[in-house]
């Protein structure tokens, strides 16, 4: 084997870069806007808008993360006064809703959030295959055979 041979550019990195690319602007953007608001805040503002209130094991499934990175998120949105705890029948679980102030900056940002999804579909234009489309479809992809198994199929393949 040639050590001195680079290695393919991976996937991880090259979605680091792109994000490195998007969410610097957008960040600066928000906090423009309204002041504290951050962009890992708009799934769960966004899941709110819908459902009025609900369970963190629910915003993480719905913004594809992990429990601890939505417990996570929602402490950081508590603090910056976003949202706010409510009751809920099932006392194991803590449920979440849009305070007033997230209310108000909900309304604030909408006009935003149809500017940043016209530009993304603006960069989608662009390219082949609209971006969103190619990551729906790898996610999906994803559903039906995880990234492991994918991985240990291709090394199989190379040890024969």
């Amino acid at each position: 084997m040639n050590y001195l041979e680079q290695p393919p550019e991976g996937l991880g990195t090259l979605l680091r870069s792109l994000l490195g690319r998007l969410d610097p602007v957008v960040e600066e953007i928000y906090a423009e806007t309204v002041p504290g608001m951050r962009s890992r805040y708009y799934p769960v503002m966004r899941a709110l808008l819908t459902a009025e209130s609900a369970p963190i094991g629910d915003l993480a499934k719905s913004a594809g993360v992990s429990q601890p990175a939505m417990t996570q998120t929602v402490t950081q949105m508590i603090a910056a006064g976003f949202i706010e705890h409510v009751e809920s029948e099932d006392r194991r679980c803590r449920t979440v809703a849009l305070s007033a102030a997230g209310v108000s900056a909900a309304q604030t940002l909408r006009p935003l959030w149809a500017a940043v999804a016209k530009a993304a579909d603006d960069l989608g234009a662009e390219l082949p295959v609209p971006l969103a489309r190619v990551l729906r479809q790898s996610l999906a992809a994803l559903e039906r055979r995880d990234f492991r198994t994918r991985i240990e199929d291709a090394r199989k393949e190379a040890e024969r």
